[in-house]
Parts: C-alpha cells; sequence; structure tokens
C-alpha cells in the first residue's frame, strides 16, 4: 500500500512456516492487502503450489508497534495443510499507529 497525493498507504506483514515458495507468498500478500482495501471478508486463492482459501474476521492485532487487521490463510499443498497470517496496517492519517507512548 502506497499513498502520495490522495493515494491510501500503509505495510503488510506476513508470519508463516509455510513450504511456499516466496513468490506466491508475495502474490498473497498482495491478495490479503487488496481484500482489505476492497474490504472483502474471503477470498478463493490458488497458485502452482497451494490452494485454499483467504479470509478475515476482522480482528485488530499488534505486532510490535505496529498494529492492523488480521488475515489468514489456510491452504493445501503438495506437502499437506498450511497456513499463514497477514496483518495489514494502514498509515493513512494515522489509522495504523497502535499504542499510545504518551
Amino acid at each position: 500500500m502506497l499513498e502520495h497525493l490522495g493515494i491510501r498507504w500503509g505495510y503488510t506483514f506476513l508470519r508463516t512456516t509455510s513450504h511456499i515458495p516466496g513468490e506466491e507468498l508475495k502474490d498473497l500478500m498482495i491478495q490479503a492487502t487488496e481484500m482489505y482495501l476492497f474490504s472483502e471478508e474471503e477470498r478463493k486463492v490458488k497458485g502452482p503450489n497451494f490452494e485454499g482459501k483467504l479470509y478475515t474476521e476482522r480482528r485488530y492485532e499488534i505486532l510490535g508497534s505496529m498494529g492492523g487487521q488480521r488475515f489468514d490463510a489456510e491452504f493445501d499443498t503438495t506437502y499437506g495443510k498450511d497456513t499463514a497470517a497477514f496483518i495489514v496496517s494502514e498509515q493513512t492519517e494515522g489509522r495504523g499507529s497502535s499504542i499510545s507512548r504518551n
């Protein structure tokens, strides 16, 4: 997510121990960010090495000093079932800040 002169921006964090290659994980991160921007709750996902779903329960989660909406992925791979979690932290107008340091 990026904003300059009217475009929204933020960060997307990934947490996984998945066997899925980096490029496919990058695609899942992009899809989680798109889901956040379009207020989607669930999306079917498929790649060369996996198939499953990406979804959110619209929970807010904190990772270190950053916070945002959590997205989860559950999928089947050639190695069996796997999971991943994403936190989309929008920084536009300071919405993604977590705990006040005051």
